[in-house]
């Protein structure tokens, strides 16, 4: 009995179950990147790219098994399912790799948290951390797509120009720790003091610097994602984040940081305060002795600022920390 070949065309199940599989996966995507001309662009090109591979098989199955009737039809959803299967598992896959990313940031910042409340070393413990952070924004951008991979990509330079502001300040903070800085003993030329005096003027301006880009770090990262729709919840999630940490840590950031723009410019009034007096003052035994008892109140009176500059950034340093 001769068997009964058709043309190969799609049943009315392979499109019922193609529409649906289309709709669910279109609103999954569209709902997390928001209706754009991108996001649409994107979610045509990767349904036209998966509807090709679908019909390919179909179509070779169809020609292998003798044009039979509904060969291809079948091997249409056979294929859509374990396409379907692969893609449940491929986004069970890309949110667990999103996962460790997401975690890894959090255990970085906890750590970073642990090192500067135990004193380590300020400047390594961020540079580590900034590496960390890097490492685990890759590995989200590595798993994400469309608007979302733009937004954290964006995130990922924003935190570039952070981490410049940041590595800068704390250079110049440290450098003020050095042993020659404020040494009595070596203030005994006029090189010297304008070398202590440059150090601790690249400090206060780095604290200004840091001030500005604290203040504005929102509008920077604004402008990073100008193109991406404000509907994408990836972009609402960081903005959130952003307003949250803005209104636990601006009110300590402001007078932490003055206080160290404070610290800065009192250093300097000491300096050059012995410079202008570089005659009338001697320093011996570890202690500064003047000609005249009113130099010594002036100059006290400044020291008295400075050691309250120094104890209010220690008391703000402990409380930033606990909100970072």
């Amino acid at each position: 009995m001769k068997e009964n070949k058709i043309g190969f065309r799609l049943s009315k199940v392979n499109w019922v179950l193609a529409l649906i599989v289309i709709g669910i996966s279109s609103f999954i995507f569209l709902k997390r990147d928001g209706v754009n001309g991108f996001s649409l662009g994107f979610l045509s090109a990767s349904i036209g790219l998966r509807a090709l591979i679908l019909l390919f098989f179909a179509f070779m199955v169809y020609l292998i098994k003798g044009k039979k009737p509904y060969a291809g039809t079948y091997t249409f959803n056979g294929v859509l399912i374990f396409m379907c299967l692969g893609m449940m598992t491929e986004i069970g896959n890309i949110n667990r790799e999103r996962s460790e990313g997401v975690e890894a940031l959090t255990n970085s910042i906890s750590d970073y948290k642990d090192k500067i409340i135990n004193e380590e070393d300020g400047l390594s413990a961020y540079q580590e951390h900034s590496a960390n952070i890097d490492n685990g924004l890759s590995k989200i951008i590595a798993n994400s797509t469309g608007n979302d991979q733009k937004v954290y990509q964006n995130l990922q330079k924003f935190t570039y120009i952070n981490n410049a502001v940041m590595i800068n300040w704390q250079k110049a903070f440290d450098s003020v720790s050095a042993t020659r800085i404020l040494d009595y003993s070596v203030l005994n030329n006029q090189a010297e003091f304008e070398y202590q005096i440059d150090v601790l003027e690249h400090y206060k301006e780095q604290s200004k610097l840091y001030r500005d880009h604290f203040y504005k770090r929102k509008s920077i990262i604004d402008d990073l994602n100008d193109n991406i729709p404000k509907s994408n919840l990836t972009l609402k999630g960081v903005m959130k984040g952003i307003n949250n940490k803005d209104s636990i840590q601006i009110p300590i950031f402001k007078p932490f940081i003055q206080s160290h723009i404070n610290y800065s410019e009192n250093l300097i009034a000491m300096i050059n305060f012995l410079q202008k007096n570089n005659e009338k003052w001697s320093y011996s035994d570890d202690e500064i002795i003047f000609d005249n008892t009113e130099l010594e109140r002036k100059f006290n009176e400044i020291i008295d600022l400075i050691i309250e500059d120094e104890d209010q950034i220690n008391e703000l340093t402990d409380s930033l920390v606990e909100v970072i």
